[in-house]
C-alpha cells in the first residue's frame, strides 16, 4: 500500500515561508544549516512528520541567505550613467554565483549577477542589467542574496538506510552541510521507525520536486513538495504571518495606497507634510481624503473591536516628505524629524481595539453610524523587534505612549491605553523590499486589557488590497464600518470545552478534545489556571490537576478592619493579574474590589499598574466582612480561583504560545473573566522566495 501526499505549488502558497518557521531547529556542527528538532514528531504517524520534517530542512538547505558571503560594501566612490552593467565591490570572505540577487542601498531594484572576476575580498560583478543613474559613495552597503540552489542535486539519490557517501551521480563531492544532514536524519530514523523500515530514499525530480519514501516495501509513505528557490517579487502582494502553536500560518496581503501613511492614520486626522523631500523646510497639512473626527483618528474603518489588526502597507504615491504625527521632542529626542517615504516603500500598522464612545445616535457624530454599546478601554504593552535600520515610527501618541524610547538595535518597546476609543502604531520600514528585511515580531508583554484576538489582512480579495479612501477599496470610505469578515482573518488562542462539569476540587477534567494541549503542562479553564501531570487523548481527560494557579502580590502595610475606602497601598512580590480597569482580590478570607488609583486616568493608572501602586476602592464584598490584615499578607486574583465550572466552559491553551487577558467586568456577574489571546505575530521574512 503506497500513501501518496500530492506536493503543493510554493509559487502559489507561499508554503515554504509558512513551515520553516515553524519548525523546532537546532544547529549542526555549527554550520548554517538548521535541523529540526525530534520534539516536534507529536503525530500518530510518524512516517509522514519524518518525511515532512526531513523536505522541510531541505528547503531550508536551498532557501537564501541573506549577507552570508561577507559585509559587502562599494569599493571607492563609483558613478553609473545607466549605460554599464559593472561594478566593483569589497568585504567578501566568499565569492558570490550566477544568479545571486543583489540590493544596493540607494538604488531601487535588484541586479542578478551574470559574471565575476577577480580574487580575494574585492571582486568585479557584472550583472545582467544595466545600473541606474546613480552616485554611489564609498562604503555604501550592498546586500546578496545568495543561494544554494546548484546543490540541490547534492540530495537525489540519497539512501537514509546507510551512512551519508562521498559523493552521488550528478554532485561528485557531497557538501559537509549535507553529509551533516544525511548521517542526522539516518539516526532519526533508526530511533524513530527502526530497522525495519528498510526504504529510506531521497529523490529531486524535474521541477526541484524532493521526494522522499519511508517504508518497508509494503507500507510505503511518499511525500512531495517542490523546493523554490527563487525569492519573493520587489512588489508582492502576499506574505505571511505565523502565530505560535498554530499549524499554518495566516497568508496575508499588503494594502496598497496612494495617500502616505500619516494621512491615513494619523493624531485627529491631521497629517503633516514639508515641501523640501529632504530637509524639515516648508511644513504645511497634507491633503487627505478623511476628514477628522475629535475622539479619535479619521480612517476608523481598520479598527475592530477587541482586536488587534495587522496588516503591511505600500506607499504607492510620489516620493513625500512627512512630519511623525503626534510626536513631541522633549519626550521622543531625535525621532520626531521628518520621514522621507519614497514610492514602493513599505509601512507595518497595528490597530488596537475599535472606537465606539457611547451608544445609539451619539456614534454617528463620530463613526458615522449607530454602534451598541462601548469598548470600555484597552492597555496593550509590546516589543517590537528585528525592525530594519531605517526603521521609523510615524505615529506617536501621549508622551507615555508609542515607543516610549528609540529604536535601538531593531526593537522598541512601549505600551498603549485607550478608553471608549482605539489606537495604534504604524512603523515605517524604509524599504520597498522584503527581501531586505529579517522577521518582524511583535510581542505582547504583560497581560493586556480588551483586546482578545488577532486579524489579519485577508490577501484573496483584490478590493482588500487597496487602501480606503482610494477607488476600488472594498474598505469603504473613512468612517464605514466593513463587513468585519470581508478583509480580514481572525486569530485566537486555541481552545476546547469542558464537557461535563467539575467541582473546586476536581482532580481531572474531561474535555470535548484534549488533543490540541501537551502531555503536560498548563490550560486556563473558564478564568482558572490550572496545571496538568497527564492528557489522556484517548478519553480526553487531562489528569493531576493543581487547581487555582495564582500569583501573590503582598501589602506592604497592615490594613485595619476599619479602615475605609479610598486607602492607597504598594504591593510588593508579584502583581496579582487585575487588569488596567481593576478587579477583584482576596486577602485572606475578605474580598476587595482594586484598581490602580488615578483609575478614571487609564494612563496614569497604567504608570501606577507599573509600579504596583494600587487603591482598594470597595471592601467586604461578595458576602465577606471587614478584618485586619497584616503587612506581607498575600494579594491574590479572586476571579482566577478554583471553583465550579459547568459543561461547556471553555479551556483554553496555556502560557506557551498564549498570554491572558483581562475582560472588562461583567456587571450581571460582577466577575472580571479572563481570555487568551496568541502572545506575537511574526512578519517571517527571512526565508521569502522572490521569483524573477
Amino acid at each position: 500500500m503506497f500513501r501518496f501526499k500530492k506536493a503543493f505549488s510554493l509559487i502559489e502558497s507561499l508554503v515554504a515561508l509558512f513551515v520553516l518557521s515553524m519548525i523546532t531547529l537546532v544547529y549542526i556542527n555549527s554550520s548554517t544549516v538548521f535541523l529540526n528538532n525530534q520534539t516536534d514528531l507529536v503525530k500518530a504517524d510518524r512516517r509522514d512528520q519524518l518525511a515532512d520534517l526531513i523536505i522541510q530542512d531541505i528547503m531550508e538547505y536551498v532557501s537564501h541567505k541573506n549577507n552570508a558571503l561577507g559585509t559587502i560594501t562599494v569599493n571607492g566612490d563609483q558613478t553609473f550613467n545607466g549605460t554599464t552593467d559593472t561594478i566593483d565591490l569589497t568585504g567578501f570572505d566568499t565569492s558570490p554565483e550566477t544568479g545571486d540577487i543583489v540590493l544596493i542601498d540607494g538604488l531601487r531594484g535588484r541586479y542578478v549577477i551574470d559574471n565575476v572576476t577577480g580574487t580575494g575580498s574585492s571582486l568585479n560583478i557584472e550583472f545582467t542589467s544595466n545600473i541606474a543613474n546613480a552616485s554611489l559613495a564609498d562604503g555604501t552597503s550592498v546586500t546578496f542574496i545568495a543561494f544554494k540552489k546548484n546543490e540541490l542535486a547534492c540530495f537525489d539519490g540519497l539512501n537514509l538506510v546507510n551512512d551519508a557517501p562521498s559523493g552521488i551521480t550528478g554532485c561528485s563531492t557531497l557538501p559537509d552541510e549535507v553529509e551533516d544532514l544525511h548521517n542526522h536524519w539516518k539516526a532519526q530514523l533508526d530511533d524513530e521507525l527502526g530497522s525495519e523500515i528498510n526504504i529510506r530514499s531521497v529523490e529531486v525530480t524535474d521541477g526541484d520536486i524532493v521526494k522522499v519514501t519511508l517504508g518497508d516495501g509494503t507500507d510505503n509513505t511518499v511525500l512531495a513538495k517542490k523546493v523554490n528557490v527563487c525569492i519573493f517579487d520587489e512588489t508582492p502582494n502576499k506574505v505571511a504571518f505565523n502565530f505560535p502553536g498554530l499549524a499554518d500560518p495566516i497568508e496575508t496581503g499588503i494594502i496598497e495606497g496612494s495617500e502616505n501613511p500619516v494621512a491615513h492614520y494619523n493624531l485627529s486626522g491631521i497629517a503633516r507634510m514639508f515641501t523640501d523631500l529632504d530637509a524639515d523646510n516648508g511644513e504645511q497639512d497634507d491633503a487627505t481624503t478623511c476628514s477628522a473626527v475629535s475622539s479619535s483618528t479619521c480612517r476608523q474603518v481598520y479598527a475592530g473591536a477587541d482586536v488587534i489588526g495587522v496588516f503591511l502597507y505600500r506607499y504607492t504615491g510620489s516620493d513625500v516628505r512627512v512630519k511623525p504625527s503626534g510626536c513631541d521632542d522633549s519626550v521622543w529626542t531625535g525621532q520626531c524629524d521628518g520621514v522621507r517615504i519614497n514610492t514602493n516603500d513599505l509601512s507595518l500598522w497595528f490597530i488596537f481595539d475599535e472606537y465606539n464612545h457611547s451608544t445609539d445616535a451619539t456614534d454617528t457624530s463620530q463613526v458615522g453610524q449607530v454602534l451598541e454599546g462601548t469598548n470600555g478601554g484597552g492597555y496593550f504593552q509590546f516589543d517590537i523587534e528585528n525592525l530594519p535600520t531605517d526603521a521609523r515610527i510615524l505615529i506617536f501618541d501621549d508622551a507615555s505612549e508609542s515607543c516610549q524610547g528609540a529604536i535601538d538595535m531593531g526593537t522598541c518597546s512601549g505600551r498603549y491605553v485607550w478608553n471608549e476609543a482605539h489606537d495604534g502604531m504604524v512603523v515605517h520600514l524604509g524599504t520597498g523590499n522584503l527581501a531586505t528585511l529579517e522577521d518582524i515580531e511583535l510581542r505582547i508583554t504583560g497581560i493586556p486589557t480588551g483586546v482578545d484576538r488577532w486579524r489579519v489582512l485577508r490577501a484573496d480579495n483584490d478590493g482588500c488590497l487597496i487602501a480606503s479612501g482610494d477607488t476600488g477599496s472594498a474598505h469603504g470610505g473613512a468612517l464605514d464600518i466593513e463587513d468585519e469578515n470581508e478583509c480580514w482573518n481572525y486569530v485566537t488562542a486555541l481552545n476546547t470545552t469542558t464537557a461535563s462539569a467539575i467541582s473546586a476540587s476536581s482532580s481531572s477534567v474531561t474535555l470535548t478534545d484534549s488533543s490540541i494541549f501537551p502531555n503536560s503542562g498548563s490550560v486556563q479553564i473558564g478564568s482558572e489556571y490550572v496545571n496538568y501531570t497527564s492528557n489522556d487523548t484517548t478519553t480526553n481527560t487531562l489528569s493531576g490537576l493543581t487547581r487555582g494557579v495564582r500569583q501573590s502580590g503582598r501589602l506592604d502595610s497592615a490594613i485595619t478592619s476599619g479602615a475605609t475606602p479610598n486607602f492607597d497601598q504598594t504591593l510588593n512580590g508579584s502583581n496579582p493579574q487585575i487588569g488596567i480597569l481593576g478587579g477583584f482580590v482576596e486577602i485572606n478570607n475578605e474580598i476587595l474590589r482594586m484598581g490602580y488609583k488615578a483609575e478614571s486616568d487609564l494612563t496614569n493608572a497604567a504608570n501606577n499598574m507599573d509600579n504596583m501602586n494600587v487603591r482598594f476602592y470597595e471592601r467586604a464584598l461578595k458576602g465577606t466582612s471587614a478584618a485586619a490584615h497584616n503587612s506581607n499578607s498575600n494579594v491574590r486574583n479572586y476571579d482566577m480561583r478554583a471553583r465550579s465550572w459547568p459543561a461547556g466552559t471553555t479551556v483554553w491553551e496555556g502560557p506557551t504560545n498564549s498570554i491572558p487577558v483581562v475582560l472588562a467586568e461583567d456587571t450581571d456577574n460582577e466577575v472580571f473573566e479572563r481570555v487568551r489571546i496568541k502572545r506575537r505575530a511574526t512578519l517571517n521574512l527571512s526565508p521569502t522566495n522572490v521569483c524573477s
